[in-house]
């Protein structure tokens, strides 16, 4: 994965990438690959998912006290008053929390 804190963009490989970002606010790309995107437990700032796809995970505290919700056109994880990460061009009602492993998937599509 590449990236700087100075631009704030993070890039992963063609693979199966474990993206985590520090504190700040930081765009976020996974490219191809089954990718992981950890959230930041704990701190302030959040990473905004820009090509969140099937078979990527969102991984998170598992705290009862976090949600998912619509603001726009993208998808908002939330702890409390928290912004952990923003899923862009994701609708919140296709994800699916999984308090039990501490993570948020695509939901399983009922048609396929």
């Amino acid at each position: 994965m590449t990236g700087t804190r100075g631009n704030k963009l993070v890039y992963g490989f063609g693979g199966d990438d474990l993206i985590s970002t520090e504190e700040g606010r930081y765009r976020v790309f996974g490219g191809e690959g089954n990718d992981t995107f950890e959230t930041l437990n704990g701190g302030k700032g959040y990473m905004k998912i820009m090509d969140f796809e099937a078979g990527d995970i969102i991984g998170f505290c598992g705290c009862p006290a976090t949600r998912i919700e619509q603001r726009g056109k993208n998808a908002w994880i939330v702890k409390g008053d928290d912004v952990k990460a923003v899923v862009k061009g994701v609708s919140a009602s296709d994800l699916t929390i999984d308090f039990d492993d501490g993570v948020i998937t695509f939901s399983a599509d009922p048609l396929a």
